[in-house]
């Protein structure tokens, strides 16, 4: 072998382990982009699903409410209605964990519920 013919082989080899390490390089960015987008994927998942619990699970009129209460009756009713009109503005909360407890969504939501006093 020739003196040249060793100067293009070490070359080559260069250029093939410098490929090789780009290859490398794009397929763990190709790698890291697809966990990050399965990842959001996941998570938009698991905040529709605790919304829908949440909205599902809100108390109805007649429910036992295991909220915290805020106001016994909020300021624009209290005035005019105070014999006649029953409320409280109450704080209802839900909270879920994914799966493998890596995601945490929680929803609040503020009611009013209104009733009439029987006299």
């Amino acid at each position: 072998m020739t003196r040249q013919g060793g100067a293009v082989l070490l070359i080559s080899l260069i250029l093939l382990m410098v490929m090789s390490l780009l290859l490398t390089a794009m397929l763990t960015v190709t790698q890291l982009s697809h966990k990050s987008a399965l990842a959001a994927q996941q998570q938009l998942q698991l905040s529709q699903q605790a919304l829908q619990q949440h909205l599902a699970a809100l108390p109805v009129a007649g429910q036992a409410i295991p909220v915290q209460l805020l106001a016994q009756c909020p300021g624009a009713y209290a005035g005019w209605s105070e014999g006649v009109l029953q409320c409280a503005v109450i704080r209802y909360e839900s909270q879920q964990f994914s799966a493998n407890r890596q995601a945490f969504i929680e929803y609040s939501s503020l009611l009013l519920l209104q009733n009439l006093a029987e006299e």
